[in-house]
């Protein structure tokens, strides 16, 4: 851990030709807490992930690290909607991750089985990678991001190919990491049942703006706007 931190974001945007997906005055994540971003399909969940990743650039506004650790140095992964394993083993799966850091083959051997073990998939660390389902494809996938020490992890939708058993697992998983790490999680998830269980605290979108934000209980159980209510009002919660 690098230190005590905050992301903001300050009039956030992101737009594609004139439809704009992503409309974000004021938000932010504190390190050492986990987020659930909550909202139907197509509020902007995904989108902020993959802005707050680098992965696309915001259409304008800002997005600002403060505390003890510069912005250039804070160390960030991001686990995508669609999982991908390549065709060699799920050990070199995982250890990609790993390739240039300059560890020893025994460190490196350590890791690979700490995080395979950590999502359940020790036992097919010699599995090919392109013979898996859906749901090991994920866990895999979650240990290549976990085998690193990282200060951000971004998560989207991590566990929607997942069992029950392999979901509680993988959710247990998270929450070590985290406090081993002191990391700050923001994980996109459909469910609140899940958000629930994952994260102190909610933010949930509706066409690309922030309609609740706080406690998760505040947020699943209290919702004050007319986009919060209506989403809430499909799921048992």
């Amino acid at each position: 851990m690098s230190g005590h931190f905050c992301v903001k974001l300050q009039g956030l945007r992101k737009v594609y030709g004139e439809r704009v997906v992503l409309d974000i005055d004021d938000l932010g994540f504190e390190a050492g807490r986990s987020y659930a971003l909550v909202g139907p399909n197509g509020s902007g969940k995904s989108t902020l992930l993959r802005v707050l990743s680098g992965v696309i650039p915001a259409s304008g506004g800002a997005i600002d690290v403060e505390g003890d650790i510069l912005r250039d140095d804070v160390r960030v992964g991001y686990m995508p909607q669609k999982s991908y394993t390549f065709g060699f083993s799920v050990a070199r799966n995982v250890a990609l991750a790993l390739d240039g850091m300059k560890l020893s083959k025994s460190e490196v051997t350590a890791r690979v089985e700490r995080a395979l073990r950590d999502v359940g998939m020790w036992e097919m660390a010699d599995a090919r990678g392109s013979g898996l389902s859906g749901g090991e494809a994920q866990r895999v996938a979650l240990a290549r991001l976990l085998v690193r020490d990282l200060d951000v992890v971004l998560l989207d939708e991590p566990t929607a190919s997942m069992d029950i058993a392999g979901t509680l697992l993988a959710e247990e998983t998270l929450e070590r990491y985290r406090e081993r790490t002191g990391c700050l999680t923001i994980m996109a998830t459909h469910a609140p049942s899940q958000a629930r269980r994952i994260s102190h605290d909610a933010v949930m979108l509706a066409a690309g703006c922030v309609v609740e934000k706080g406690t998760t209980d505040q947020v699943l159980s209290h919702p004050t706007s007319e986009a919060g209510r209506e989403f809430l009002s499909y799921w048992a919660v």
